[in-house]
């Protein structure tokens, strides 16, 4: 459970934690106890930065109430080892004049600052300065420090990568190794076939949805439609209003199509896994939709299920028997990852989520997995066993030794002092209100 440096960098929350030190939401307003949990050379690590890094990962771990006082204790004893493997490493960087791009670093502050600002609801950026006694150029100047170490770190790592030789005889030997056991991170591609309806079935929704088209060109209100027609029980009775939403929020179909609409304008019928939408874009903001719809709904039956099993089941067949499964994925794949061949990207072991452990979790480099369903969405799933992926899986390994080989190192050449056994007087570091 360990956050570093990028990414809590690249978190707005988190972001305010590292620059403000540590200030509590201006909402909780809770007294803030403070003291130094370490120092690294002549740098400090302030017990507000450490708890809030704590709570931070916390919330990202899926946590929603704080674990008992033993796990509490030894997560902020992780936490603060990285912290401080994190400063060792940005002094290393700078003793080997590690050059970074300061261009670079000015136009992420100026970004970062943005984030920071736009990511807090309205008037608290304003209290947290206040409380901090800090001015907006002081701010800045801080996140410039913390976006600065983070580059520093990232060009160690990749100066680290790309000097780090990987062999075929070591790929050989890695495969022998994990002949009939997984490797601690596997990479992992997907194969996804949407369950839909026939070509009957979806052209008697079409008939359907048409007629909606008409009354709405003849002139008669989209609300009054949608609370007639829609199949959507959630906003019929609103008159088909989904609200605002940002990025993410809806499905890329109906994402796609309603950023495409200018404000009033009605989409032609759009195909979703739910049904066909007509779409009325009522508002475009900087970093939001505001939209109603009109949706008639395509069921899917047990038949149109079985065909995507059938599918799925061959393309299986025609892996094992040697087709190149990233081809496969790139032609027959309906996922958002499919011009990529399928990638999903690397994974350790214990990230994998249980619904996909009990499809993989027996599978053997280079496997594939039966067929399986999440919802409407038929699944294969392989563990990557290719040349260049399996050198890069050895590479970042033998990266994250050398990496803390090097930090270790350089640890012996510096002061170092952590202080985590003060106990403060409560889990987080605060004083009850």
């Amino acid at each position: 459970m360990r956050l570093d440096i990028n990414t809590c960098i690249r978190n707005a929350r988190c972001l305010v934690a590292l620059v403000l030190f540590g200030l509590a939401p201006a909402a909780a307003m809770p007294e803030l106890i403070d003291r130094i949990a370490a120092v690294v050379d002549d740098e400090i690590i302030l017990w507000s930065e450490l708890n809030y890094r704590l709570q931070i990962t916390l919330q990202e771990s899926g946590y929603r109430a704080l674990p008992p006082p033993t796990e509490l204790d030894s997560l902020r004893g992780q936490i603060l080892t990285a912290m401080v493997d994190e400063q060792v490493l940005i002094l290393k960087a700078e003793k080997d004049s590690v050059v970074v791009d300061e261009n670079a670093v000015q136009e992420d502050t100026e970004r970062r600052f943005s984030e920071v600002k736009q990511g807090l609801p309205e008037g608290e950026f304003g209290l947290m300065l206040e409380r901090s006694g800090l001015s907006e150029r002081q701010l800045k100047s801080r996140l410039r420090k913390q976006v600065r170490a983070s580059k520093l770190f990232e060009s160690m790592q990749q100066e680290v990568y790309w000097n780090t030789h990987v062999s075929r005889r070591d790929v050989e030997t890695y495969r022998q190794a994990h002949s009939d056991t997984q490797p601690p991170v596997i990479s992992l591609s997907q194969i996804q076939i949407k369950v839909k309806p026939d070509t009957a079935a979806l052209a008697a929704v079409q008939k359907k949805i048409s007629v909606v088209q008409k009354q709405l060109a003849a002139g008669q209100d989209f609300a009054v439609l949608a609370r007639t027609h829609s199949e959507d029980p959630g906003t019929a009775a609103a008159g088909g209003s989904l609200g605002c939403f940002g990025p993410g929020l809806l499905v890329p179909e109906f994402e796609n199509a309603a950023n495409q609409l200018k404000p009033g304008k009605i989409s032609e019928p759009v195909l979703t896994q739910f049904g066909y939408h007509l779409i009325r874009l009522d508002e475009k903001r900087e970093d939001e939709l505001c939209a109603s719809h009109i949706l008639i709904r395509t069921a899917t039956s047990g038949q149109d299920r079985e065909r995507v099993r059938r599918a799925l089941v061959e393309l299986r067949t025609r892996a094992a028997e040697g087709a190149d499964f990233a081809a496969l994925a790139r032609v027959h794949s309906e996922g958002q990852g499919a011009m990529r061949g399928g990638l999903m990207g690397n994974i350790p072991i214990e990230a994998i989520p249980y619904y996909l452990q009990t499809h993989i979790g027996h599978l053997q480099l280079g496997q594939v997995s039966e067929p399986f369903f999440i919802e409407n969405v038929g699944h294969l799933i392989k563990i990557n066993d290719d040349q260049a992926i399996l050198e890069s899986l050895i590479r970042e390994d033998r990266t994250a030794a050398t990496m803390q080989e090097l930090i270790n190192s350089h640890k012996t050449e510096i002061h170092l002092d952590t202080r985590l056994r003060e106990d403060a007087e409560s889990p987080l570091g605060y004083v009850a209100p």
